[in-house]
């Protein structure tokens, strides 16, 4: 019997009594002193019992608890096993009743379990009630290690907030990887050749979706640490031609152990047609762009190669990548990481300091052609796209930003096929939660 039932017929019970001895007029006040402690002793008795029967519910859902959280970080076929385990472990050293319990999961990495054991009473057999009946239940969700090509972060909203939206008809191909916002995402019917569509609210209109997935850390924005400033509050700025190394106050070099970091005080124009040092660079190089933003000319195809680019500064001046729009304006960006094992940037291509936040929205015109390997990352940047973006020559990128939205016939082409050889590190971990 459960608690609330045995409360209620306890109250009927005392009920029924009573009724019994009210009409009599014979007897004395030990009879009546009898009488009286019958409901007395019975509402002793049921506090005694609740007392212990609440206890036992409470070490019954703190090993369920654990045991859906050992179960669900395993996974795999054999996670019941380890969620029994844990479970019995857990109540083995209190000398409890031996409960039931079940475990069941989902497709959508849910993990669920619920345990009944019956409670034997101590008092309350006077009035013919044996046992209490005590129940648990929980809910555990996990996320797998996350291989997305495009991360929406949309820091501070609810999962209901679209963060990841393609609009108009957007050539969508993305090989090997998915796409995950931790809110919502909507692609409008535009699924390319992804993996998955990962939302932690509803992956409306999406190939492949998965929605109600276990928002995912943001693990890059402890890059920032590496972060260094050599300007101070000047930012004359310099225009970098390919092959043609800016001089003047603009620009400052320091020689870091296994490269080169340029850094750039004010804006940084890039200008022209090739590789920004002229070729290919025999080490890698940092760009730390200090209080200014990454302009590209018009009519530019600019590659970088071995290179991230670090926007970082005081939070006053805007911080972003300008390309040309509008009037038949057009300009190309190729970047491609470092790849040197000591260097902090490796795989990065381009990376916002996560304590910038003012005017770092980026709005990337029809004629902007964005390619980038690696890491690019924008953690506080709502980006809107009426451009090209995708993979460079190596075939593995992933942009991180706060929201993310296509408009008209944006192609996008990503993949994850070559990861390993420029060093892009994401986030293997599993995250397990209980939910219920």
């Amino acid at each position: 019997m459960t608690i609330a039932a045995t409360t209620k017929r306890l109250v009927q019970e005392f009920h029924n009594r009573w009724r019994t001895f009210w009409p009599a007029e014979d007897g004395n006040i030990a009879t009546l002193f009898a009488l009286a402690l019958i409901p007395i002793m019975t509402g002793v008795g049921a506090a005694i019992d609740y007392s212990r029967a609440n206890a036992v519910k409470s070490s019954i859902q703190a090993a369920l608890d654990a045991a859906l959280l050992a179960g669900a970080k395993e996974g795999g076929a054999s996670w019941t096993n380890t969620a029994s385990n844990v479970f019995n472990g857990g109540l083995a050293a209190k000398n409890l009743p031996s409960p039931t319990s079940s475990f069941v999961s989902t497709e959508t990495s849910s993990y669920s379990g619920s345990a009944t054991v019956s409670v034997p009473t101590s008092t309350l057999g006077i009035i013919r009630i044996y046992s209490l009946l005590v129940t648990a239940s929980a809910t555990a969700l996990a996320a797998e290690a996350d291989n997305s090509c495009i991360l929406t972060l949309d820091h501070g909203q609810p999962t209901s907030h679209v963060s990841l939206t393609l609009n108009g008809a957007p050539v969508v191909n993305l090989s090997g990887c998915s796409i995950r916002s931790n809110t919502s995402l909507d692609c409008n019917g535009h699924d390319g050749n992804l993996t998955m569509s990962y939302a932690a609210g509803i992956a409306g209109a999406c190939g492949k979706p998965k929605s109600n997935a276990v928002v995912v850390p943001d693990t890059y924005a402890d890059l920032a640490k590496n972060v260094t400033s050599v300007c101070g509050g000047t930012r004359p700025g310099v225009t970098w031609n390919p092959g043609v190394l800016p001089l003047g106050a603009g620009i400052k070099t320091v020689n870091q152990p296994g490269y080169t970091e340029y850094h750039i005080c004010g804006d940084l124009t890039v200008s022209g047609n090739g590789f920004l040092t002229g070729s290919p660079p025999p080490s890698d190089v940092v760009i730390v762009i200090e209080n200014g933003s990454l302009i590209v000319d018009d009519k530019s195809a600019i590659s970088m190669t071995r290179t991230a680019i670090v926007l970082t500064g005081d939070n006053t001046w805007p911080a972003k990548v300008d390309f040309p729009n509008g009037n038949g304006k057009s300009a190309s960006l190729s970047l491609s990481p470092p790849t040197g094992t000591a260097n902090p940037w490796q795989g990065v291509s381009l990376y916002l300091d996560p304590k910038l936040t003012k005017s770092v929205d980026n709005s990337w015109g029809p004629g902007a052609d964005f390619d980038a390997d690696g890491l690019v990352y924008l953690g506080n940047s709502n980006v809107v796209t009426d451009g090209n973006t995708s993979s460079s020559n190596s075939k593995c990128t992933k942009f991180v930003m706060n929201s993310f939205t296509t408009n008209g016939s944006v192609k996008l082409d990503f993949a994850q096929q070559n990861c390993a050889a420029i060093g892009l590190k994401q986030w293997g971990g599993i995250i397990v939660h209980l939910v219920k």
